[in-house]
């Protein structure tokens, strides 16, 4: 199975259709030992109908068999060749479909004697040692030439690094005079800085002109793809399958479809990928995106130990973080062949690194190795065998994590035990070292020690170290003899790995058996519950645990009633239940039930500053300035106490606040990277929620697709659960996208935190549709509802029409004056912009009557209420509805100056709708804008655009600007982002749709 390197595999694949005109190419992939280049590369040339490969590789053991590599080339070329003249007809056919290697499926061998190919018989099998390079150099370039003549033609040469120096030559021969033809060579190896490559042939590989493919490890979600193929599990069929626990899971009910005619696409995730729906205890099939983490870090993502660990792993060993990773066998034997050749003193040290783990001074792994007379050359010694490397300020660590592995897996376990001792002897406790050490030297049960760990563990858990307090009293409870106090640790760890976000380990802990009775357990049990969206489950447990809750637990409790509450619809009941916690004696350590209070709409007054309540209140207010800074303190705030679950919410309500601020880039990338983080936590009571969130700033973007994708996921996800305030957002966001009509009570406090208010979107939709009664009645219904008690947006608003959409002259200073009252310029810029809001929206209802003194004057006060940079994005907004009115009443010169404004807002903001919707109405103006207007290019942008299209290069356009190449490539770049297009064909079809002002280069066009 081939998975990942898109990338790559697109650039290999163009070069090689590059080839294929004409003009020779090169190309280097270059990456360590089993990192995939060979794979790569035969994936990229097996996936190309008619190109004929010839492929030669390098061995260590014949490196100094001087050519030795050309004269497998050559014989590989006569095989080639060979069938090629077998072809009937003359068809190269026969030989497209040879697997890389050279041999073909019938195992012919090359064709000797006269038939040979040109250039094999010029130097004879028996005087290699006295051929010069170049004229080896000169016999494969002639057959080269022959065999490109009859089609494309790969010429790959593998492990660059165990060819010999004579044929390296040859190489470098063949490389600088290959100049036409249709041929590809292609080179890989696992350093291009190898000092065993000569300069020349280095200097071509890093010339311009040749493609670097430098690779990297897989990626997390390619090392899941990786895992389920079923030829790597077959060894632990018993223990379960990646595959099989990858598979679909139970289908989450779909809600019914708003509308006959709306799509309705999968949902999709911060990556573009489709959602994986959780199961309904909370997990994801197998842990796989925990196993593939943990494989990613482990290897680095280097498919060949990634293979041979999922080969002998089951999935349950891999995913859980308590497991020590191995080495696998194909990193072991040679690290071990290494370690054997040297000096005793230095395995020793090794061994000491190993048993230390992590960066560790020099001084204090030679002092637990014991025995090292001379440290630095020891260490001199293990780094140049590469089981070591020297870092900053002496310290010594290995080189990767299989290292650490292989060098830890070779120790006795006697060994292991004396140098853990000697390590806690020499560790700083302050971050538990010496506990963990004298815990792994443990040979039984010690209830000392045990103790230790726990009161370590209490110390950690103060600081928001939930998971490292987690992995102490692990120890702790394996140390402990008595089955009681074994299974309360267990419980304890269970709560502290749940406290600390990670719903999906904490509900593998919850399945092992544990008979602790205590209602802690029940406390612990139902917080799990009501994280994985079982929230029947989370009211039996938490009411059994409140009813026999004891002062130390009592709050958390509470606060969790109260979050179980809210999410279910009862939002008098949550309040309560508020209450209670904040009453209790002893304060939780991990609530916040100020924060559920803001967020069911009844605040609480003494809700500590800088917090989740503070900044729904600024929110509820239209104040998203002052909410974006507080959100900021409590993303960190809850980041530093170690609290996922709060900081995913603050994230989220940052992204409301930011969208309120137009910061439409910020907004998308705060929303999706929490919902990412709260799907691979399985944190899935919080999915609806943060699904919702994600709608409106991608919508304000122009990217229906993806926030309808993601209003459909927030609408599944909350039905699948009985999530009711997930519902009310998703119906919110549903109505925004006008896929849905608005749900009842969307005026309630609270109702909605993660969805814009759709109302005044709802209003323009009416009027578009010349629904004008329905309109005044939205319009008049949400002024009832907006803060201010007396239906007005704030008493009294500057310039606001009244009920039916007039202007209220005793509002604004002087009707037609464009002046403002003094009150509209002291209100806060979030208020006044939904002041001008409220105004363009009775604007538009005068224009729609045909009113259009009226209306015109409306959106002169709304201009006025966002002058100076208040909101420019309502600014506009204002900008466009004037326009539109002005081109209506025939004053096209001044709608084309309005609309050209809006434009650019709309441009720099990356509303790309609303923008297309200037230039609409920018071309019914029948003025035409100056191109750099229409385009929204910069003029030296423009010049650019108009080249490219031309068809001249980057360097020759440079050259005719007077300006870098570098320079051109950020305009391209710049020019690519702006036009929403990704290639010089697409940039010259978007000119030309423009018209031929702009198709061609200035002074060009006739």
């Amino acid at each position: 199975m081939f998975v990942g390197r898109t990338a790559e595999l697109a650039s290999l694949r163009a070069e090689l259709r590059a080839a294929g005109t004409g003009a020779a190419r090169r190309a280097v992939v270059e990456g360590p030992e089993g990192i995939g280049k060979t794979a790569l590369i035969h994936h990229a040339l097996g996936g190309e109908a008619s190109v004929r490969v010839l492929a030669v590789s390098g061995e260590e053991s014949e490196r100094e068999l001087r050519l030795g590599v050309i004269r497998q080339l050559m014989d590989e070329a006569a095989l080639l060749d060979s069938g090629t003249s077998e072809a009937p007809g003359g068809e190269t056919g026969a030989a497209d479909h040879r697997p890389i290697g050279g041999m073909d499926t019938a195992g012919r061998r090359p064709v000797e004697g006269p038939d040979a190919a040109p250039g094999l018989a010029a130097w004879g099998s028996g005087t290699a040692h006295e051929v010069d390079p170049c004229v080896a150099g000169h016999a494969v370039c002639d057959l080269v030439a022959r065999l490109s003549a009859l089609g494309t033609l790969a010429v790959v040469v593998d492990d660059a690094q165990w060819v010999d120096r004579a044929s390296l030559r040859a190489l470098s021969y063949v490389l600088r005079h290959l100049r036409a033809g249709r041929v590809l060579v292609l080179v890989a190896c696992r350093d291009l800085a190898d000092p065993w490559l000569p300069d020349g042939l280095r200097r071509l590989l890093a010339a311009d002109g040749t493609l670097l493919v430098t690779l990297d490890g897989l990626s997390p979600a390619d090392l899941a793809e990786l895992a389920t193929d079923p030829t790597l599990t077959a060894g632990h069929r018993g223990l379960g399958t990646y595959a099989s626990l990858t598979g679909t899971p139970p289908e989450v009910p779909r809600p019914e479809a708003p509308r006959p005619d709306t799509p309705r696409p999968e949902p999709l995730r911060s990556n573009g990928t489709r959602a994986e729906p959780l199961r309904s205890n909370g997990t994801r099939p197998a842990g796989v995106v925990e196993a593939a983490r943990r494989l990613r870090e482990h290897t680095l993502g280097n498919p060949l130990h990634a293979r041979a660990l999922l080969a002998v792993l089951p999935p349950a060993v891999l995913a859980d973080p308590g497991v020590r990773l191995p080495a696998p066998e194909s990193y072991r034997r040679p690290f071990a062949r290494r370690l054997h050749d040297c000096a005793p003193a230095t395995r020793r040290l090794v061994e000491a690194c190993a048993v230390m783990g992590g960066p560790c001074p020099l001084r204090v792994a030679a002092a637990v190795a014991t025995g090292i007379d001379e440290p630095l050359n020891t260490l001199e010694e293990a780094v140049a065998a590469g089981l070591l490397r020297e870092l900053p300020g002496r310290l010594v660590d290995f080189p990767e994590p299989l290292a650490r592995a292989a060098a830890y897996d070779g120790i006795g376990a006697g060994a292991r035990a004396r140098l853990h001792l000697a390590a806690s002897r020499l560790a700083d406790d302050d971050g538990g070292a010496a506990l963990r050490h004298r815990a792994a030297a443990a040979d039984g049960p010690d209830e000392a020690l045990a103790e230790e760990l726990a009161g370590f563990a209490a110390k950690a858990a103060q600081h928001g170290l939930w998971q490292e307090a987690a992995a102490h009293l692990e120890l702790a409870a394996g140390l402990t003899e008595s089955p009681g106090r074994r299974d309360e640790l267990r419980t304890a760890v269970l709560e502290h790995v749940l406290v600390g976000g990670d719903v999906i380990r904490a509900a593998e802990l919850a399945a092992a058996r544990n008979a602790d009775p205590r209602p802690v357990r029940r406390y612990v049990l139902g917080r799990l519950a009501l994280a994985a969206g079982r929230f029947d489950e989370a009211s039996e447990l938490l009411g059994e645990a409140w009813r026999n809750a004891e002062p130390g637990f009592a709050a958390d409790v509470a606060e969790q009633l109260a979050w179980l509450h809210l999410v279910t619809g009862n939002r008098a009941e949550s309040a309560h239940w508020a209450r209670l916690s904040i009453e209790q004696p002893i304060a939780g350590p991990v609530a916040r039930p100020y924060d559920v209070l803001a967020l069911g709409g009844a605040p609480g007054a003494g809700a500590p500053s800088g917090s989740l309540a503070e900044a729904v209140a600024h929110l509820a207010l239209d104040e998203a300035g002052q909410a974006c800074a507080v959100l900021k303190r409590a993303v960190t705030a809850a980041g530093a106490a170690g609290l996922p679950h709060h900081r995913l919410l603050a994230t989220a309500l940052l992204a409301v606040a930011e969208h309120e601020l137009a910061r439409w880039d910020e907004a998308v990338a705060h929303a999706e990277s929490a919902l990412a983080e709260a799907f691979a936590l399985g944190q899935r009571w919080l999915l609806p929620l943060l699904d919702a969130a994600c709608v409106a700033p991608l919508e304000a973007k122009g990217e229906h697709e993806r926030a309808l994708a993601h209003a459909v996921a927030a609408v599944s996800a909350a039905r699948g659960m009985r999530h009711a305030m997930g519902e009310r957002q998703a119906d919110l966001a549903m109505a925004l996208l006008g896929a849905a009509d608005l749900p009842a009570g969307v005026s309630c406090p609270g109702a909605g935190a993660f969805v814009p208010d759709p109302r005044p979107a709802r209003v323009e939709a009416l009027v578009a549709d010349g629904r004008l009664e329905e309109a005044e009645r939205a319009l008049e219904a949400y002024d009832q509802d907006r803060p201010g008690g007396d239906g007005r947006l704030d008493p009294p608003d500057q310039g606001r029409p009244d009920g039916g959409g007039r202007l209220e002259a005793n509002d604004a200073a002087e009707p037609g004056s464009g002046r403002l009252g003094e009150r509209g310029r002291d209100g806060s810029g979030e208020r006044r912009r939904r002041q001008a809001e409220r105004v363009r929206l009775g604007g538009l209802v005068l224009a729609a009557r045909n009113v259009p003194t009226e209306a015109e004057e409306a959106f002169g006060c709304a201009l006025k209420l966002v002058e100076e940079g208040v909101c420019p994005l309502e600014e506009a907004r204002t900008l466009l509805d004037l326009g539109r009115l002005l081109r209506r009443t025939g004053r096209r010169r001044a709608a084309a100056e309005r609309l050209g404004a809006a434009r650019a807002i709309f441009d720099r903001l990356g509303a790309r709708p609303l923008a297309e919707r200037c230039a609409q109405e920018l071309e019914a103006c029948g003025l035409e804008p100056p191109a750099t207007v229409r385009l929204g290019l910069t003029p030296q942008e423009l010049s650019t655009a108009t080249l490219v299209a031309g068809g001249l290069t980057n360097r020759q356009i440079a050259r005719e600007l007077l300006i870098s190449v570098k320079t051109v490539e950020y305009h391209l770049g710049k020019i690519y982002t702006k036009l929403g297009i990704g290639s010089r064909v697409a940039l010259a079809a978007k000119l030309a749709a423009y018209g031929p002002e702009v198709s061609f280069p200035a002074g060009e066009a006739d």
